[in-house]
Formats: C-alpha cells, structure tokens, sequence
C-alpha cells in the first residue's frame, strides 16, 4: 500500500457503539449526513466499513478491481433464503451458473413474455374499476407488487402451472419480511431456535419450497406447456463444459428470480407513481406521448423505443428511488481508493441512493426532472454516476425484461387512470435490503378521458 495511502474521514459517532444506533433507527439519514465528509467516509459499523460516492470509485470496486471484492457478510445471511443463487454465489460456482443462465435473458426471449405482462395488467385495471368509480383508495406499492409476482409466477413457471398464486405470495413475502430484518440485526439467532420469527420464516420456506418442487416436476412432465424461465433453465447448459443444472441449483435460481423478479419492479412502479402525483406537469406529458403513440390500445414491444419521455420518467424515478439503495463488498486484500486505505476484510458501502444526487454530476439532484436523460445533457456523466442496477461483471441479468415490464405496466395504467395521493400524502424511504416507500403510496384514481380520434 502506498505511502501516501491515508485514512478516510469519520463522521462523529457514539462512543463503543459507533454509528450502530444511527444505522439501526433510520439508515438513510446516517448515509447522507456521512456523505457530507467526502466520497470517502469511514463508518463506525460492525468492522471496518467505509461509504465509497464517486463514480469512479464504484467503477473501481464493480468493475476494475472486481476480483478484490466478494458479496460478504450480508449475503452470508440472505442465504437461507436463496441459497447459493447467482446473487450470493461466488468464484467458479458463481461464474458457471452465469454462462448457464445468462442466454435465458436473451431480448428473443424476453420479448415473448411481453404478452403475458399486457393481459396480466389489463386484469388489474379492470380490477381498479370499481375503486374508480367509488373513489376508494389503493395502496399502490402492494398493488404493484402483487401484480409483478403473478406476473413472474406466469414467466418463470408457466401460465396453467402458477396454481397456488395466494399461498405462495404469502410465503414470499414472509419470507422477505423476516429476512430483512435479520440482515438489519447486529447478531441474528440461529434459524433452528425456535423463536416466533424463525417459525414463520422456516414455515414460509416450506410452502416455497415444496411449491416449487411441485412445479418443477409439472413442467418436466408437461408435454407442451409452453415456454417459461425454468424450462430455459432446465434445458440450460455450461457453454465450457456442457454440463445442466442440479435440481438443488434449478430451485435456488427459481426462488431468486421470483423474489428479484417481482420486489424491485413494484417499488420502482410505486415510487413512479408517487413521483408523477407530485408533479402533474411530467403526468402530462407522459399521457400525451402515450396517446399520441398508442392511443388506447394495447402497447407491444416495438412500441417502447417510440416512447422515449415513457424511457426517460422510469429512468429518473430509478435515480431519485433506486430500489437495490446500498450495494455491500468485502476487500479480499487491501486497496486504495481516492487516495484512502482500504483493509483486507473491511467492508466498503456503494449506494446508488447518494451517488446519483452527487451535485458534481447531476445538476439540481432532489428534482423530478426526466428530461435530464435527453442525449444532449447526459454528455460527460460517468457510467457509475448512474447504476440502479449494479454494474461489471455481476450487472444484473434482468435489467432489459425489468424495463420492458416497468414500461408496459406504467403506459397501460396511464392510458386509462390519473393517480392522486391522498390528502397531505408523503412519502418516505423504508430502507433494508432494498427502498420501500414507508407507507405504501396510497392514491385514489380518477379514470383518463379517452384520446380523440386522429
């Protein structure tokens, strides 16, 4: 390590505890407050951590330096629930499930699955009908969310296979409940005391499991289910070795695709809606792009690359509220970052949260302002100033069916209703694992007036 290499600044904490009961009470304000002190800024947590900010310094950890960084403790601890998936896996094991999965997310295949999102969404607004009509209120983060798991139970497992929707969406969300808050503990118990808690989740994790295994025995007997993610899966094959999937593989990757698969897509369609009801200029020209493109039919696929202000609203609703907030890395051996020294075995903190309001690279940071995307002011912004999906060499897989699902969703619903947060409605960050609006943007609808005839 350099000479030259010193200690980053440190934010006042507590004396013994640190920044623990800062992190433990509202996590989100401890990173902004911390950001303060320079892009990097040691923390008093559980080991040596440190807040890294800049662009360049994410590119370092995600990409140019990836090898020197592994997921660590806080994947240690969801993998009782996703075992050894693509998103905790590491090393060789991590880089073979990669090139099996990795040709499933193909856009010929992704785009095939466009169908299922359209009818699945069209049942909801029906759905909404009455709640228009009545003037009830709608908590839009469990609406969204509920639509995007029947959706991916229909896409990962096959329409006609995804029986048990009620059952297992209890479970998944169990499941993640208890999960979140044992990676927020400073010292989980062990899942095999039988507290209350770890009740719920190992019974949760029944029912997920069992269904699943269900299913996949279906699918292998199905002589013309049509096509789903793990069919793909089951047919996948190591591109080095040629080598498929264990069963025990195939299950760990289902039950991470149906969680990843369904969690960040109704956050960001919540924290979009609730963005758009705080500024009706951007609803408006949303709905006059949609309606000048689309009318009120049904939006397909080749249809997205025509709605660039539709682009651009998801874009800025996924930098102001990105859903995977803070991205944890352990060093594996030291480094240094902006000049600071990085000990083996610290743990370094990247969060799109903050770096995409750093004021050196984006121009009035809090604003709702979509516009931003356009080519002509993007000009010069580093790659890592923007990274709601992580990035390197472990980017998510699934950003192109996201973006395809979140856009198709949000132009369907803003053919046919406008969305009002309840009176004096604020929202705030939830944050854990991921960014939740706190208390689930409650809205009324008001039904859109049909588009003239050109």
């Amino acid at each position: 390590m350099p000479l030259s290499a010193s200690k980053a600044p440190r934010p006042p904490g507590l004396p013994i505890v640190g920044h623990i009961p800062q992190w433990t009470k509202d996590p989100v304000k401890l990173m902004t407050e911390a950001a303060r002190y320079g892009d990097v800024v040691r923390l008093q947590l559980p080991g040596e951590t440190y807040l890294l900010n800049h662009p360049d310094h994410v590119k370092r950890v995600l990409q140019d330096n990836h090898l020197n960084y592994e997921k660590g403790w806080v994947f240690d601890r969801i993998k009782p629930y996703w075992g050894e998936s693509l998103l905790t896996a590491e090393g060789d094991h991590w880089r073979q499930q990669r090139r099996r999965v990795q040709p499933t997310f193909k856009r010929e295949h992704t785009v095939d699955f466009a169908p299922t999102i359209t009818r699945r969404t069209a049942e909801m607004l029906d759905r909404w009908q009455e709640s228009a009509e009545n003037g009830r209120e709608l908590v839009l983060y469990n609406e969204m969310t509920q639509l995007a798991l029947v959706i991916i139970g229909d896409v990962l497992f096959g329409v006609g296979l995804w029986k048990q929707v009620a059952e297992m969406a209890g479970a998944v969300q169990t499941a993640l409940r208890v999960l979140k808050t044992r990676v927020a503990a400073l010292l989980p118990l062990p899942l095999w005391i039988p507290t209350p808690q770890n009740r719920r989740f190992n019974r949760a994790m029944r029912t997920l499991n069992d269904g699943i295994a269900r299913i996949m025995e279906e699918n292998r007997r199905a002589e013309d289910g049509g096509r789903n993610f793990l069919k793909m899966l089951m047919e996948a094959r190591d591109s080095e070795t040629g080598e498929r999937m264990s069963d025990k593989q195939l299950h760990e990757e289902a039950i991470g695709m149906l969680q990843q698969g369904h969690d960040t897509i109704g956050e960001t369609l919540a924290w979009t809606w609730y963005l758009l009801s705080l500024h009706p200029e951007v609803e408006r020209k949303l709905y006059a792009e949609v309606t000048r493109v689309l009318g009120d039919r049904v939006p397909v696929v080749d249809d997205l690359a025509q709605l660039k202000y539709a682009n651009m609203v998801v874009q800025e609703s996924l930098r102001i509220f990105p859903p995977v907030w803070i991205i944890p890395r352990d060093a594996i051996k030291d480094d240094e970052i902006g000049g600071h020294r990085i000990p083996a075995g610290s743990t370094v903190l990247l969060s799109p949260y903050l770096t995409h309001r750093h004021s050196a690279f984006w121009e009035n940071p809090e604003g709702f302002d979509p516009e931003r995307f356009l080519p002509d002011r993007s000009k010069g912004r580093p790659r890592y100033a923007y990274f709601p999906f992580g990035g390197g060499p472990r980017l998510c897989m699934g950003v192109d069916m996201a973006i395809m699902e979140t856009l198709l969703i949000m132009v369907m619903v803003v053919q046919r209703y406008r969305l009002h947060l309840v009176s004096c409605h604020r929202e705030e960050p939830e944050c854990i694992l991921d960014m939740i609006p706190r208390h689930g943007v409650r809205a009324t609808l008001q039904k859109q007036a049909r588009p003239a005839p050109p």
